[in-house]
């Protein structure tokens, strides 16, 4: 055997008695996004921003493959946006963040599908998807509070779809946050 081999069982289980999530290094490289599946050359982005635009959007060619302007919502601050340029598509959860929750495991093709997967991904202004980065609910809430309680029931959708895993301290303190929000949506009733 070499010598490395049981490396990653040991780190394996001093993650566990740590009561942390072991993963592999996180290399955005190894999770496909913005992929033309359909082969119209209109990728993931594009066909995202076609969608969720209320208004018929522009492309910068006559080939229709890049999209220029539209009008969209950007639900994190409430702001509406007209130049493609000036959104980010986010991953509601961001990909570094499900790599350390399990994701390090999967295959490129399921990595792929998580990266381009629909029921993840919100057009978002560029500084606010920048300041989130890959900081998952616990560390990081959208500025537009009417909107926190439906990205929180979003953000811990994926999760379970995805079956990623928090860590304990997460755990604890997202279904506080869940519970609020039912909480608060009792009261509303």
């Amino acid at each position: 055997m070499p010598k490395n081999a049981a490396a990653p069982a040991q780190a394996i289980a001093e993650a566990e008695q740590e009561g942390r999530l072991y993963s592999t290094p996180y290399n955005r490289r190894d999770y496909p996004h913005w992929l033309d599946r359909n082969g119209d050359c209109r990728n993931t982005r594009a066909e995202l921003l076609v969608a969720m635009s209320v208004k018929p959007v522009s492309y910068r060619d006559e080939r229709e493959c890049v999209v220029d302007g539209g009008k969209w919502q950007g639900v994190y601050s409430g702001e509406k946006f007209y130049a493609a340029s000036d959104i980010d598509i986010d991953h509601i959860v961001p990909l570094s963040w499900a790599h350390g929750r399990g994701a390090w495991r999967w295959s490129r093709e399921q990595k792929a599908e998580f990266a381009n997967d629909w029921d993840n991904l919100l057009p978002v202004s560029a500084s606010l998807n920048r300041q989130k980065g890959d900081k998952g609910p616990d560390e990081w809430m959208p500025p537009a509070h009417e909107y926190r309680c439906e990205y929180l029931s979003l953000f811990d959708g994926i999760v379970s779809k995805y079956q990623l895993e928090y860590v304990p301290a997460e755990r604890r303190i997202i279904s506080r946050m869940l519970q609020a929000c039912s909480d608060a949506l009792a009261l509303a009733e």
